[in-house]
């Protein structure tokens, strides 16, 4: 598997672009729009950094892999929930979003099954500025975690 996390130098982001970026983050992440994930990167200059491109191309897959308009996908919902990394950052905070879609053009009964996707964001911080941000590729989902909790 290729790098999925990129590594900024410190001072690259300010506390206020950090804050701004986690802001912009979870607007895309609301719909789930790989436009909207890519205007991010260009726009917080994370196309200068080497490993953006790896990264970008993990989100753009996992995002785009459930919409298919021709099927008339409708997003039903999107949820955001906190887990930990099982895998390469072993008990490391990450941040999931699960959204749910349908359908809506496939042949009855096809169309009323409600599907889901989820996706897995971790951040490193130093001084309250972002410094490392990638996508988890081994996570707990968020029943895992309420039953890892009980």
């Amino acid at each position: 598997m290729g790098n999925t996390t990129i590594t900024l130098s410190k001072g690259y982001f300010t506390s206020e672009i950090t804050k701004s970026f986690l802001k912009d983050l979870q607007m895309a992440c609301k719909t789930m729009e790989v436009d909207l994930f890519v205007k991010l990167f260009i726009s917080y200059d994370l196309y200068h950094n080497e490993e953006y491109r790896e990264v970008l191309n993990l989100i753009k897959h996992i995002v785009s892999s459930w919409y298919k308009p021709e099927l008339g996908t409708k997003l039903i919902e999107v949820s955001k929930f906190e887990s930990k990394c099982i895998f390469c950052n072993i008990g490391k905070k990450v941040n999931g979003y699960k959204w749910t879609y349908k359908h809506s053009l496939e042949t009855i009964p096809l169309n009323r099954v409600v599907y889901a996707s989820q996706i897995a964001f971790f951040f490193d911080y130093q001084d309250n500025q972002l410094i490392e941000f990638g996508v988890c590729n081994g996570y707990l989902d968020k029943e895992e975690m309420n039953l890892l909790n009980s």
